[in-house]
């Protein structure tokens, strides 16, 4: 197993103390503006997704939905213009594109999977699936203790930006019922209301990136 590998087998156990402190959505809480917090990388990230708003194609199945961010700065109410989000998740039966976190795949066979910047507003917008819910596999390293565990419905990202810290965490999606005994999103904050129509279903979320270590407040 190669050190790269191994250091972030241990991130993914040691993930779960790290986040009992997570992320503010929407960023203000009162009169206080609150730095979103990690969440964890999960096993199943692949690097090389392509830069893409479309992430379904027609036939693909699942229940559409319309995805759309917004980075600000430590201060809740400043864009951050160009930053790089890295969005991915499972399919509407909770199925990743990889059955193992070790399998290797090409980029052009990757599924839920892609890459935006943000706009002068700090926006950017994802057009996908509602993903299911999965059981935590027997054996899966670095989750051993939660094997059976079932996981809510989330979306992975990361953000990163030349100024300010990268970012990794999850986001939920509001009623849930299974976030109330995870052991990562029983703590988050990041739960996404979504809208119903009759074109689609639509969500929204605030993500406010840090400038120094440690940082919770403007």
């Amino acid at each position: 197993m190669s050190d790269q590998l191994s250091n972030r087998r241990r991130f993914l156990v040691a993930a779960p103390a790290a986040v009992a402190a997570a992320a503010a959505a929407p960023a203000h809480a009162g009169s206080a503006c609150l730095v979103t917090d990690g969440d964890i990388l999960g096993p199943f990230y692949r690097p090389g997704a392509k830069t893409t708003v479309k992430m379904v194609e027609a036939g693909v199945e699942g229940e559409r939905l319309v995805v759309t961010g917004t980075v600000l700065r430590p201060d809740c109410k400043t864009p951050v213009v160009g930053a790089t989000i890295d969005f991915w998740h499972c399919d509407h039966k909770g199925a990743y594109d990889i059955k193992t976190p070790d399998e290797k795949i090409a980029p052009e066979n990757f599924r839920f999977r892609a890459m935006a910047q943000t706009d002068k507003d700090g926006r950017f917008t994802f057009e996908t699936i509602v993903p299911g819910r999965y059981g935590i596999p027997p054996g899966l390293e670095g989750f051993e203790a939660y094997a059976g565990q079932t996981r809510p419905a989330h979306f992975h990202l990361t953000v990163t930006h030349p100024v300010y810290l990268p970012l990794t965490t999850q986001i939920y999606m509001q009623g849930d019922p299974f976030i109330a005994k995870d052991p990562w999103a029983k703590h988050s904050r990041l739960v996404m209301p979504v809208k119903k129509s009759a074109s689609g279903s639509a969500g929204q979320f605030e993500i406010v990136l840090g400038n120094r270590p440690g940082q919770k407040r403007a």
